[in-house]
């Protein structure tokens, strides 16, 4: 191999394991209480859903597990841009184990909604402030070998009193 394709070869080696490196920065920075006061009150948007995976015939559902809602802020971003690759939609395979992080804030656990997934891998959050939002949930079940499914993250930005209706799958 010529030594230049080589080194343009290790170039995008490094340059692609960068791109799916945790953001430490935004992640080690506290959250600031003004960043999420607004997701802490009562609003009158609803979200809700389902979460599912069709797989070998069968359709795998969130039930038994749990919705999650998460206020935006940048160190909501970062964490879902380091576990899902991007803030605005994204899957996790069950198969690659949980992100882990060296500690959650605590300003971010707290401001977190959850709520249980029915029978069906149905969800509903009432009573949501107007901002921007990620529902997370996951659909996990124990493969021949391993775990199979994943963890699924949308972004939804709701407003003016209105459902939003998201299916993660």
């Amino acid at each position: 191999m010529k030594p230049a394709a080589l080194s343009a070869g290790v170039i995008l080696a490094v340059a692609g394991c960068a791109q799916f490196a945790p953001q430490e920065t935004a992640l080690s920075t506290p959250i600031a209480p003004s960043e999420v006061d607004w997701a802490r009150g009562s609003g009158a948007n609803t979200v809700s859903g389902a979460a599912l995976i069709k797989a070998g015939g069968t359709t795998h559902t969130c039930a038994g597990q749990s919705a999650i809602l998460i206020p935006d802020s940048a160190y909501a971003r970062a964490r879902m841009t380091a576990i899902f690759g991007n803030a605005t939609k994204g899957m996790r395979a069950a198969s690659l184990g949980a992100a882990k992080f060296e500690r959650d804030d605590p300003l971010y656990v707290s401001t977190l909604r959850t709520t249980p997934c029915d029978v069906a891998g149905s969800f509903s959050f009432p009573r949501v402030p107007d901002g921007v939002w990620y529902v997370t949930s996951s659909v996990k079940w124990q493969g021949a070998a391993q775990m199979e499914g994943g963890s699924m993250m949308q972004r939804v930005d709701v407003r003016g009193g209105r459902l939003a209706k998201v299916v993660l799958r």
